[in-house]
This record gives C-alpha cells, structure tokens and sequence, in this order.
C-alpha cells in the first residue's frame, strides 16, 4: 500500500508591507517551530517566503534522513527582453521575488516512486549570463 504524500502548505499570514509565512500539513495543523498544533495563533511566522519553503523542505526531510540521496540539475533559462541595463543582482533579486518551483504531490506524490521524497529548489546565487 502506497503511503499518502506528505503535504505542507506555505500559509501568507501578513500584509503586502509585512509579509509573514507560516508553515501547515494536510491535517490543518500548523508548525510552531517545535512540533505540530491545531492552534493557527501558535503557529511559527517566517518574514521571508524562500526561509519559509527551506523549512518546508527541512521537515520533509526529517522521514527520509537515512536514506541515500542522488542530485540531479536542470537548467532554467531566463530570456529577459529590456532596452534599459539590467545587472545580474537586480535579475536576480526579481527572480527570488517572483519565481516558484512547485511539485504537486497532493495529485502525484512526495517522488518517482513509494518511499521516495524528491525535493526542488533554484539556486539563483549560479545565475549567469550566456551569448548566443
């Protein structure tokens, strides 16, 4: 029997001047930086969505420490039309804002197979420019 997926949800909890991320699974329970309650007002608040997805990833990982890991790398390509000069700090920093690597494991699970848990992340510190 396959297990069901692990799901953890980011949850936006602040405003566009304070934005804050909490962190919570299928059961509506909500990560309080220790363990797991049903009480939403308890729940951890991270101020930054990229933090908040690497503690996402740390608890999915927590099942799966004792297992082997392969890494495996594909390229994103960026095509960024602009008449004015762009740096590769500003792309960069509006990638980190705008982009999201999502995985729907609710419809297909947690990896390729049963007891497998694939994990995705860009690292935009490796962006750079390449010429035709």
């Amino acid at each position: 029997m396959e297990r069901r997926p692990i799901i953890l949800s980011l949850i936006n909890r602040g405003t566009p001047e304070f934005q804050r991320f909490a962190i919570s699974d299928q059961f509506l329970r909500y990560f309080d930086g220790e363990g797991w309650t049903l009480d939403e007002n308890a729940a951890l608040l991270l101020s930054d969505a990229n933090l908040a997805c690497q503690e996402m990833q740390r608890l999915l990982m927590l099942d799966y420490m004792d297992k082997p890991v392969r890494r495996f790398r594909a390229p994103v390509y960026i095509d960024l039309y602009a008449s004015n000069e762009v740096t590769l700090d500003q792309l960069a920093t509006w990638l980190l804002r705008t982009a999201k690597l999502l995985i729907d494991s609710p419809r297909w699970g947690n990896g390729p197979c049963e007891g497998a848990l694939g994990l995705t992340r860009i690292n935009w510190n490796e962006l750079e420019e390449i010429k035709p």
